[in-house]
């Protein structure tokens, strides 16, 4: 038995995901919202008797304990095998980390060091005196610099440079963790140099990067033109997208509250924290984005958002939010007391940032309030505008009661009745729908052939008596009537295991399945047939009906095929030949005839 064998072996699937989301029986399988992309109808399906899961959803994807755990924690094989094989009491025998593996956690060792490097010349060092200064001078406490390991990067072209470079990391290495940068003449230099550090860390606390703010007056070389922030590149290890600073120490306070606070920036974050409120994390800039999205999922069932005040005329904003109402969020917005953010708030009065939170207001009526100051909505140019801006999002409301409230409250503000409110979201609503099942036609269209021979997979997969339903579809297809390989490969599999078989054994049959076809296998054994199939007459009716569909459209596809050649030999008039052929197209025809009656 192999490693991940023997791991996946002490590890229920069941068990080891329902830590992480709520599942719910669904015949032999369960089923929960897929946490790997928005949605609100179940689609992650997940089977015991496979020992795998499958979204039908959105991101498609499925696989074992290992492969979850690697998603979930946004790690590669090898650490997530290493992890799970510590949780599992099982000492790995062939441990051989792969290059990609070998890059992060020297990524990580790297960024270590620069973090106990620019920690200490902010804390230790006469030369971090002034970025002390200027964290005291925003009132900053000693034990949040200590807790989020804020630093100091010297105001020296090559300072971080000598001292990592002590510890046997090469300049190509400091690259690649984006701490240096590569001149066109060729020569290396610190890309923070002269700023406050952030240190950031991914959901578990790696450091993965840093954010340099830029300090006020510093040196002369400090122009202008210098950016107030610079971050670490994308990386092996950062992607921009999907950090939320300080998630590591505030997730058991969101969980708790059920609430996370999104603000813009450190310092908002860090005053927050601070000053009582710990439900809280940051973003750079005013958009959610996906990743960012499903990773507060995890922990809590609200977000209020303390953003940019013009968030409704930020269209990546805006697209944030969907986002995250489309993931079943719930999304409040915080409007502030007093300052213009969070931190400038609570410079006023912690007191009024904690207001500011306790009086945020649903997402509905910040857009609508936010449309209201943009535009009159006693001319009909602002009816308009206001109405163009607000229908959009109130067509989201799943809930027909909230729905209700805020038709109600439009029409009141625009002197219009509720059923023009209702008829503009209908209109909305249809042209959308409109748009999308031509989307859906012309996909069905392109792949109708592709989904029926999954579909006709899972017909066989979830039958009551493989063998004869198998045996009998064989009677009308062959296996050169498939086009989709994995699938032709499986019912080939299928076919062989069960010739001296009467019942079908799934971990007798499990290990002929390789990588490539197993994902096809788990989609088609996995998916939801529809409940009428449970009925044996319609299930034959549906099966026979599957079959000949997939045996017409093979019998075109060969009759195109025949039809080209034939058009090549009577353009060379090789009419012997095409007569032949000729003959063929015949026979083909009348069998199509036949599978019609």
């Amino acid at each position: 038995m192999t490693d991940v064998e023997l791991i996946k072996s002490k590890i229920d699937i069941v068990d080891f995901i329902s830590a992480y989301l709520t599942l719910k029986k669904a015949g032999r399988s369960f089923k929960a919202l897929c946490p790997f992309h928005p949605e609100k109808t179940p689609s992650f399906i997940v089977s015991p008797e496979r020992e795998s899961w499958h979204c039908f959803g959105a991101c498609a994807t499925g696989g074992d304990v290992i492969t979850f755990y690697q998603k979930w924690e946004g790690i590669d094989f090898l650490e997530a095998l290493k992890s799970l094989a510590e949780r599992a009491h099982v000492t790995l025998q062939k441990y051989t980390p792969a290059k990609d593996q070998l890059i992060k956690e020297k990524i990580y060792a790297i960024n270590n060091l620069a973090t106990d490097f620019f920690h200490y010349l902010l804390t230790g060092h006469t030369i971090g005196q002034r970025a002390l200064d200027y964290l005291k001078s925003r009132n900053i406490k000693k034990e949040i610099i200590e807790n989020f390991q804020l630093g100091y990067a010297p105001e020296s072209w090559d300072s971080l440079h000598k001292y990592i470079a002590k510890k046997g990391y090469s300049p190509p290495d400091l690259e690649e963790a984006g701490l240096l940068i590569k001149s066109d003449q060729g020569k290396y230099y610190d890309r923070f140099r002269g700023r406050l550090i952030f240190t950031l860390k991914d959901h578990r606390g790696k450091i993965i990067g840093f954010s340099g703010r830029k300090l006020p007056s510093l040196s002369s070389t400090d122009t202008d033109t210098d950016a107030k922030y610079i971050n670490t590149p994308e990386t092996a290890i950062y992607i921009k997208g999907n950090v939320l600073y300080g998630l590591d120490s505030t997730r058991e306070f969101i969980k708790k509250a059920n609430n996370a606070i999104v603000v813009e920036g450190e310092f908002d974050f860090l005053a927050s924290y601070q000053n009582g409120i710990t439900n809280v994390v940051a973003i750079k800039g005013s958009a959610l984005t996906e990743n960012q999205v499903l990773l507060l999922k995890r922990y809590a069932e609200t977000v209020s958002l303390a953003l940019d005040s013009d968030i409704a005329g930020n269209v990546a904003a805006i697209r944030g939010i969907e986002i995250a109402e489309n993931a079943g969020l719930v999304v409040n917005v915080v409007k502030l007391v007093s300052g213009k953010d969070p931190a400038e708030c609570i410079e006023h009065g912690a007191h009024l940032w904690k207001k500011s939170v306790s009086d945020s207001v649903p997402i509905y009526d910040f857009i609508i309030d936010s449309a209201l100051k943009k535009y009159a909505p006693d001319d009909v140019f602002g009816k308009k505008k206001i109405g163009e801006e607000t229908i959009p999002f109130l067509t989201k409301i799943q809930n027909p009661i909230i729905a209700s409230h805020y038709y109600k409250k439009l029409a009141k503000i625009l002197d219009v009745s509720i059923e023009s409110i209702e008829t503009a979201v209908m209109q909305f609503l249809k042209n959308k729908k409109v748009n999308k099942e031509v989307l859906i036609e012309n996909t069905l269209k392109k792949d109708r052939g592709e989904l029926l021979e999954e579909y006709f997979l899972s017909l066989i997969l979830q039958s009551s008596h493989i063998k004869d339903h198998l045996d009998k579809s064989m009677k009308i297809v062959t296996p050169d009537d498939f086009m989709v390989l994995p699938v032709k490969t499986i019912l080939q599999l299928l076919k062989n295991f069960m010739k001296d078989r009467d019942k079908f054994d799934l971990k007798l049959f499990s290990p002929s399945l390789t990588p490539e076809i197993a994902p096809f296998f788990d989609r088609a054994y996995l998916i939801e047939l529809p409940q009428f199939l449970n009925d044996e007459k319609l299930f034959l009716r549906e099966l026979d009906k599957t079959v000949k569909e997939i045996k017409k459209i093979s019998l075109r596809r060969t009759v195109g095929e025949i039809s080209t050649k034939l058009n090549r030999l009577e353009d060379e008039q090789k009419s012997s030949e095409a007569d032949q052929l000729n003959k063929e197209i015949k026979k083909l025809f009348i069998k199509l005839k036949e599978l019609e009656k």
